[in-house]
């Protein structure tokens, strides 16, 4: 399996988001959070109408750092799962993207991005 490493995992503080721009587009298509201790990373894509969710650099979660929000139409999702728990895409949630943690780094699986970075490497 070939992945990108996006950060070191303790780089990610819980109650927080980081966006992350893997495809080199000038824009960060996933965002990685840690809530509970455990590390989910989405795409940044409201399922209401495929808009990015922060409104600047990582602010992609509540004020109490609980609740993931679109700041473009107010959704707020569960971090655990992803789930629409208010808003208009009631019930909809976030798209998961797969990674795994080697060497106390956050490794992304390409095979999810459409365009992999040179510098991605075989894990």
């Amino acid at each position: 399996m070939v992945g990108f490493s996006l950060c070191r995992s303790d780089e990610i503080v819980e109650g927080q988001a980081r966006g992350f721009d893997p495809e080199q587009r000038g824009r960060d298509s996933i965002f990685a959070l840690r809530h509970d201790g455990q590390i989910r990373i989405y795409r940044n894509s409201c399922p209401h109408l495929d808009v990015r969710l922060e409104y600047r650099k990582d602010r992609f979660m509540s004020a109490d750092g609980q609740l993931i929000m679109c700041y473009a139409h107010g959704a707020q999702f569960l971090p655990a799962t992803g789930e629409c728990i208010y808003g208009p895409c009631l019930g909809e949630r976030l798209q998961a993207v797969q990674w795994w943690e080697e060497g106390g780094w956050v490794v992304l699986d390409t095979t999810q991005i459409e365009s992999p970075l040179p510098r991605a490497r075989e894990g």
